[in-house]
């Protein structure tokens, strides 16, 4: 699921700039919008995952991954790139989860 090989061509066929830092800058900006976002709703997840058991909440964050990678795998433009990314890490629940129930691989 890394997007890190690819997401300076994929910024860079948005054509929304020739220079190269720039595409780099955006390059960051849809990197970085999944692990902010998750950030913003982990303890939500957390909690809700407490609430309702952790099995709804792993397939929700599985789910919400897989549909956040389609739109971003036929993102047209960088704000729906962003947006996608966005969206993937709101929904990811299924890391907290699986911290918060000691199931973590190592």
């Amino acid at each position: 699921m890394s997007i890190f090989p690819y997401v300076y061509y994929m910024v860079a066929s948005f054509k929304i700039t020739d220079d190269d830092r720039h595409i780099a800058i955006y390059a960051g900006m849809v990197t970085s919008a999944f692990a902010f976002a998750e950030f913003s709703t982990g303890v939500v997840w957390g909690r809700l995952s407490d609430r309702v058991g952790r099995k709804p909440i792993l397939l929700t964050g599985l789910a919400g991954t897989g549909l956040s990678m389609l739109i971003f795998g036929f993102s047209p433009n960088l704000q729906t790139a962003l947006l996608a990314r966005a969206l993937g890490g709101l929904l990811n629940g299924y890391g907290i989860a699986a911290w918060r129930s000691g199931n973590l691989p190592g």
